[in-house]
């Protein structure tokens, strides 16, 4: 029991965004069962005042048919006659008010999520145990819920009685009236009596609401365990995105040297930077970026050039330049097209020598001050 009350006390802090939604997917949410009895009570004087005195004379026609036979009528078509007609016609009109009022009975429970469905079909061995059973009993959420439900009865069945008490000389009157002003004097009665009623459930409703609301509140409050589990979950382990990362790199680094086979020329500096390009003619409209890196990754760009025979230009400002300002995929900037066009053409020139020697490296100049903003 200590530990357990250590615990409650631990969860202070309010719930996450994912905290309430994985209680809503588990069914668990605010919910008022008052609030429930007063909507389907408001949709039920609403039919009451709407079809009430339809209904009564319809049940009424019910009684005195079913009760009168004509003269020389067999019973069996007696029946048949009745059936189809005011039987059929009552059944309508409580049809109009219970199908109604079953709909809003499943509803009403969503009120205070904002009418969200919630689907959550889950199998807890658990609500099965007895003896948790007798604990649920006698817990204090449980007494409280009692407590409420006598107060309540309490509530309306006093509002009840002092409106009948205050009826008894009305409704002795009725039984001296004609059929038809009685029904609907006695329609008027319950109408008046259910909006009378109305006001104390409502009252009760709105206490149940604030009283649930706080309780589920209570119920969802995280502690600071939790709250870091939770992250963890939903962000990820460092570990598992240090891995994710090195994954992502690998295929990254596999996907370079797989576009160096068609790299017209690498540009290194020498051991620190290397960067391939690719141009065709009939397809771009300037050279792209098709692999680049530092270091290692350099060292390994250049292994694979040499491997395809891919001529490698040792120029390291231009190579730094371009690893600096470009991403892979991306076009040359215009300030650099003669630049590169004497190195692209160094390198066709390196594919159909012989003797390499022969070849110099182009002489490129000062290179262009690029910014960012001009490279993109």
């Amino acid at each position: 029991m200590a530990e357990s009350s250590d615990t409650s006390e631990e969860k202070q802090l309010d719930p996450t965004e994912r905290r309430l939604e994985r209680a809503r997917e588990e069914g668990q949410f605010a919910q008022s069962r008052d609030l429930t009895t007063f909507l389907v009570l408001v949709l039920f004087a609403g039919c009451l005042l709407g079809l009430g005195s339809s209904l009564m004379k319809g049940l009424v026609t019910l009684v005195q048919q079913g009760l009168t036979f004509g003269s020389g009528q067999d019973w069996q078509d007696h029946v048949a006659d009745w059936a189809s007609g005011p039987l059929m016609n009552t059944l309508m009109w409580v049809s109009a008010i219970v199908i109604p009022l079953w709909l809003v009975s499943a509803i009403a429970p969503l009120a205070m999520v904002k009418f969200q469905p919630v689907w959550a079909f889950k199998l807890n061995p658990g609500r099965l145990d007895p003896f948790e059973g007798l604990g649920r009993m006698f817990s204090s959420q449980t007494l409280a819920e009692v407590f409420k439900n006598i107060l309540k009865v309490i509530i309306v069945f006093g509002v009840g009685v002092v409106y009948v008490i205050g009826l008894v000389g009305q409704i002795s009157v009725l039984s001296r009236q004609d059929v038809n002003l009685a029904l609907h004097n006695s329609v008027g009665l319950i109408e008046t009596g259910l909006l009378l009623l109305l006001l104390p459930v409502l009252v009760v409703a709105a206490v149940d609401v604030l009283i649930q609301w706080f309780n589920f509140s209570k119920r969802m409050k995280m502690s600071q365990e939790e709250l870091k589990q939770e992250m963890k979950e939903s962000e990820g382990s460092p570990e598992l995105k240090n891995r994710l990362r090195q994954r992502q790199r690998q295929i990254a680094t596999s996907r370079m040297m797989s576009a160096l086979e068609k790299a017209d020329v690498v540009l290194a500096n020498p051991d620190h930077y290397s960067v391939a390009l690719r141009y065709d003619a009939e397809k771009m409209r300037a050279p792209i970026v098709v692999a680049k890196g530092m270091d290692e990754i350099a060292l390994m760009i250049q292994r694979v050039a040499n491997e395809n025979q891919v001529p490698i230009a040792r120029i390291p400002p231009l190579a730094r330049l371009l690893h600096r300002h470009l991403k892979v995929g991306e076009p040359i900037p215009a300030p650099l097209f003669e630049v590169v066009a004497k190195v692209l053409a160094w390198a066709y020139e390196i594919k159909q020598a012989t003797a390499v020697d022969d070849l110099p490296l182009p002489e490129i100049g000062a290179l262009p001050d690029l910014e960012t903003k001009s490279v993109l």
